[in-house]
């Protein structure tokens, strides 16, 4: 489906055009200083919630039944887990699918991005010898004391 752009202005001076769009097409409403908006049926949206819970479902039992073809999936689709260890992949992997499973729960996916992003900083630091030594090496050094707990808030 092609999605159609719009300003927000073009939405508040002829809003019945605008919505006449979404018949068959999902609209984006381009504002300045602000974040774009984007207007689509509830139908529509609900329909695409419904089909990422369905391919979270198949990749939860993919993980289960075949590990083997689950790594070759997510080596081909995130090519930074190359970084990874086999056991952080698996992990990676079953991490992935219980969040896109709860965030098909709840209809909220912002907790993907963030377990992508994670894993993809983690590979990114593995990438690198000397910054993997310096993030995983103990702190000894102890010349702020000791850290109190934030005051009571009210």
């Amino acid at each position: 489906m092609q999605v159609i752009e719009r300003t927000f202005s073009e939405f508040l001076r002829q809003p019945k055009e605008v919505v006449a769009d979404l018949a068959d097409h999902d609209v984006v409403l381009r504002r300045r200083n602000a974040p774009d908006l984007y207007l689509s049926l509830a139908a529509r949206d609900i329909s695409r919630a419904k089909t990422i819970e369905c391919l979270a479902r198949l990749l939860s039992k993919i993980s289960a039944d075949s590990p083997e073809a689950m790594d070759d999936a997510i080596e081909a689709a995130f090519p930074w887990v190359e970084f990874l260890s086999p056991e952080e992949r698996r992990k990676f992997a079953e991490d992935l699918t219980r969040t896109i499973l709860a965030c098909a729960s709840i209809e909220s996916f912002e907790p993907v991005e963030q377990t992508l992003l994670e894993w993809q900083n983690t590979a990114e630091i593995l990438s690198d010898p000397e910054l993997t030594a310096l993030l995983t090496t103990p702190i000894t050094d102890t010349h702020g004391g000791r850290v109190l707990p934030p005051p009571a808030v009210d």
